[in-house]
């Protein structure tokens, strides 16, 4: 799907117009090989363990998740309103899931997998169609099962059978029309390809990844699909882990001007002779994501031809956590106001973030450094009577100092709080 690498003697030049961040090294404008191939990089070090946290506040009563949308009886509708956000029967809602190479497998893997992600607590699978024709009764099943479990599916094909045969399928969220659309289609035929579905089905999502760069964001590409999928992958792929924060705010911004709906490519794969993102990696990469303000999050990928997350397990706590916690945040990230908040830090590596939505004021700490503690400062609005602790398992180091949420910020941490 995906692959960028990095040219180091650009960055100067452009990371000063693109991120507020201290310099760092940046990738350049090409990505590189396909959805169905992994580029070979030598990997890198584990990141260094986090120091010994501050004693946790008291935590918060824990909010209420996000209700699963109402599972109905016949053809539902996927929209995307103008803000951005995507509506399933009128009802916002935020995908989350995984890309899956299907033909890595078979469809009896395809179909365990999908019940697998649904286990994790994911709402949302982007997989293949073997053949437009011969995988119609495979594809059928998958559908039905995943209605069964409250799972959307993008569906990563665009013939004209498959789009007749399912677009009134309740499970259906949309069609992938292209994937590195900027390599491997014009904007044109991106177009194309997209008018072309929704004459058929008007009433589901056109779908389309890209890998935006510090050189380009692709402004072309953007208004030819519903949604538009941005590629980060930094872990062994030759991007430093902060490069998440701005690639994603650069999409969100593009995005917001064609109303599209902004959705974040993560990565928990490992490219060829390297290692997967460890559990604070994946987190660190996932609250950036939500940091800048994306609408969805499909990590690449469950299955590959390298890659195969039933039998890497490594990951599946901190993704079982992750889910249920934007679960938890999906009608503030969906509903709710977003607004940057001052951080000063020792490092200057730290974004801060809160949502309001209804009497809720929710804030987001997250460290960009992957190495180093950080004193952090943030100036928190109006009157805060008490901070805290949205998530209570986690790690919460922050204490309420005035009018600043103030304390030490371990490397990759990421804190929610909710304001009082």
């Amino acid at each position: 799907m995906k692959k960028r690498g990095l040219t180091y003697a650009l960055v100067g030049l452009l990371m000063a117009g693109c991120s507020t961040s201290p310099a760092a090294p940046t990738p350049d404008a090409a990505p590189a090989d396909s959805l169905e191939s992994l580029a070979r990089k030598t990997p890198k070090s584990p990141t260094a363990p986090a120091p010994a946290p501050a004693p946790a506040p008291a935590p918060a009563p824990a909010p209420t998740p996000a209700p699963a949308p109402t599972a109905p009886v016949g053809p539902s509708t996927a929209q995307v309103r103008a803000d951005g956000t995507l509506t399933v029967n009128g009802q916002a809602m935020f995908p989350m899931g995984f890309y899956h190479v299907s033909w890595a497998g078979d469809a009896e893997r395809r179909m365990r997998d999908m019940h697998a992600i649904a286990d994790l607590g994911f709402n949302t699978m982007n997989s293949t169609m073997f053949d437009p024709e011969g995988d119609l009764e495979g594809y059928r099943k998958l559908l039905d099962a995943a209605q069964a479990r409250g799972m959307k599916m993008l569906v990563e094909d665009f013939n004209e059978t498959s789009i007749r045969t399912f677009k009134d399928h309740p499970a259906l969220l949309g069609w992938m029309v292209a994937d590195d659309c900027n390599r491997l289609v014009s904007p044109e035929e991106l177009q194309r390809r997209s008018e072309s579905v929704k004459q058929l089905d008007p009433n589901h999502l056109t779908y389309t990844s890209m890998a935006i760069s510090y050189a380009s964001s692709h402004t072309e590409y953007f208004g030819r699909a519903d949604a538009v999928g941005n590629q980060s992958y930094p872990v062994d792929g030759g991007d430093p882990l902060n490069v998440v924060y701005p690639m994603m705010t650069r999409l969100v911004a593009e995005a917001s001007a064609k109303g599209t709906l902004p959705i974040a490519n993560l990565q928990s794969f490992r490219w060829e002779n390297g290692r997967y993102p460890t559990p604070a990696e994946l987190n660190n990469m996932t609250n950036q994501a939500i940091a800048a303000g994306v609408k969805g999050i499909l990590y690449y990928t469950y299955l590959d031809r390298t890659n195969d997350l039933a039998s890497y397990t490594g990951l599946n706590d901190e993704l079982r956590r992750l889910a249920s916690e934007v679960k938890v945040l999906a009608p503030a990230l969906t509903e709710g106001q977003r607004t940057e908040l001052p951080a000063a830090a020792s490092n200057r590596q730290v974004k801060a973030h809160m949502w309001t939505y209804g009497s809720r004021r929710y804030v987001q700490v997250v460290s960009l450094d992957d190495t180093v503690s950080q004193s952090v400062k943030v100036q928190l609005p109006g009157t805060v009577g008490s901070l805290q602790p949205l998530f209570a398992e986690r790690r919460n180091t922050l204490t309420l100092q005035g009018t600043t949420a103030a304390g030490t910020l371990a490397p990759l941490s990421s804190q929610w709080y909710e304001l009082r």
